[in-house]
């Protein structure tokens, strides 16, 4: 039951909203037609390993539709985790890439983090982590401009025993419009 509660609320904390929309390939799109805007928030808060704790979790982003079915663009990443039992909280913040393929309702999807986090190296106060996420996706249109969206994606960086991050997978659900 508690690993069920941990991947749901893994789950919720990297829901997104994207805003995309299709351009005319044809004709030349003036240049903020094919920019999109969109982000996301993050919260969980509850019991784990570490006693309670609250998570927030910012995610603004912007993309450019080179084509309909390739965009680029980058998200910003700002992360706030408090543990009061500890009297401890720590700030991750970072900046990632992006390029997404669409093949239909499929999509190709990879993005390389840079994210700073408090270090876990002695005498060291930050640490700069490296992540390279690469997977498939799966978009549900709701209505003339939303979708749902499902991703699932590999840490080709990962290393096991790495101290920040237990697993090289990462799951999203997000909704666009």
């Amino acid at each position: 039951m508690k690993k069920l509660v941990i991947c749901i609320t893994l789950a919720l904390s990297c829901t997104w909203a994207v805003a995309q929309r299709e351009v005319d390939d044809v004709a030349r799109a003036k240049f903020m037609d094919r920019v999109y805007f969109g982000g996301g928030l993050g919260f969980s808060s509850g019991t784990g390993g570490l006693g309670r704790y609250t998570y927030i979790g910012l995610y603004p982003m912007i993309g450019y539709m080179v084509t309909n079915k390739f965009s680029v663009g980058a998200t910003i990443t700002y992360q706030y985790y408090n543990y009061p039992d500890y009297n401890q909280s720590l700030t991750q913040y970072g900046i990632s890439p992006f390029a997404r393929y669409n093949f239909g309702q499929v999509f190709a999807y990879s993005e390389y983090m840079i994210l700073s986090s408090p270090s876990l190296i002695p005498n060291e106060s930050r640490h700069i982590y490296n992540r390279w996420l690469v997977g498939l996706g799966f978009t549900q249109p709701i209505g003339a401009r939303g979708s749902i969206n499902a991703l699932a994606m590999y840490d080709v960086l990962w290393r096991a025993g790495d101290p920040l991050f237990s697993t090289p997978w990462v799951f999203r659900v997000f909704f666009a419009f």
